[in-house]
């Protein structure tokens, strides 16, 4: 456990968006007496930490450059901090044209950044037994697809594990057109396996995927198409389906905090909502429920670690 009084916590992707807001949140909370801010950019993430020391009014924040992207980054970056993590927010992600090019591991870099370094990140800390309490990884209900927004759903013939690894390394698309939306969905899919597996493993400990929502304010939606970008900034806010950047944060905040959401369960808004209240997502897409199917994410995910 920490050597603080109160409880460590540490944000990948916190430079900015919604990892930035869920900082500030925790750091408004009085348990919390660290937080570190795991970011690939040490220039933005010195200027985040001076903003959030501004807006809370306290100085526990320290900086750790890591690029989830590049699995070495992850591991150089874990093992610059110092002692136990009570709380890990996995939330660094992307989406966009971009992200389907291949990482020096091999993986496209759209699974590289939502999933598979912080696959190394966590199971790093649990090795060292340095993990303390709870995980949270960012999830999405692109999982389950998105129609309004016309984001397919993920589906497999089998959902063995060589059909998933050939989503990590990009395989998936070689006879057709590449898809980056669905690319971005069944990373989200698979990534809320693998905490469900994980969950099975430790039941000391608790592993929830908790969706931030369709929110505004973030930086995700710079990178996909024009169309997409504009409907995600200015067409879903006026329609009122998407809710504010500290509405969205709040949800992973609620991963850290409540201890009535359950280990395991990927949680999201209901379905075909893309805010509201969290609900189970295996409620909507059983396979999520599936042990062999997370088995197979795990098995595929470690083949490229």
């Amino acid at each position: 456990m920490s050597t603080l009084p109160g409880k460590t916590v540490m944000i990948t992707g916190a430079n900015v968006g919604i990892g930035k807001d869920v900082a500030r949140q925790l750091a408004l909370r009085p348990e919390t007496a660290r937080i570190y801010l795991a970011c690939r950019n040490r220039d933005r993430a010195t200027t985040a930490k001076a903003e959030l020391e501004a807006a809370t009014g306290r100085r526990i924040f320290e900086i750790v450059v890591m690029d989830v992207a590049d699995l070495g980054s992850v591991r150089a970056g874990l093992a610059a901090v110092d002692g136990s993590v009570d709380a890990l927010v996995m939330n660094a992600g992307v989406i966009g044209p971009q992200s389907m090019e291949s990482t020096a591991d091999g993986v496209t870099k759209v699974f590289a950044t939502n999933v598979l370094g912080h696959v190394v990140l966590l199971e790093g800390l649990l090795a060292e037994g340095r993990l303390g309490e709870v995980a949270v990884l960012a999830g999405s209900e692109a999982a389950r697809g998105l129609p309004m927004l016309r984001m397919k759903r993920p589906s497999f013939a089998s959902t063995s594990a060589d059909e998933l690894a050939t989503v990590i390394d990009g395989r998936f698309f070689t006879d057709g057109k590449t898809d980056f939306n669905l690319a971005f969905g069944q990373a989200k899919y698979i990534g809320a396996l693998w905490m469900a597996y994980l969950a099975r493993q430790h039941p000391d400990r608790r592993f929830l995927t908790v969706s931030p929502g369709a929110t505004t304010g973030t930086q995700a939606s710079n990178d996909i198409a024009l169309p997409l970008r504009m409907a995600s900034k200015y067409v879903l806010p006026a329609l009122g389906i998407s809710h504010k950047l500290e509405v969205g944060a709040k949800r992973l905040v609620d991963g850290v905090t409540d201890p009535t959401l359950s280990s395991g369960v990927f949680y999201a808004s209901a379905a075909n909502k893309l805010k509201g209240p969290l609900v189970d997502q295996a409620d909507i897409f059983p396979d999520l429920a599936n042990p062999s199917f997370q088995d197979h994410a795990n098995e595929a995910i470690h083949r490229f670690v």
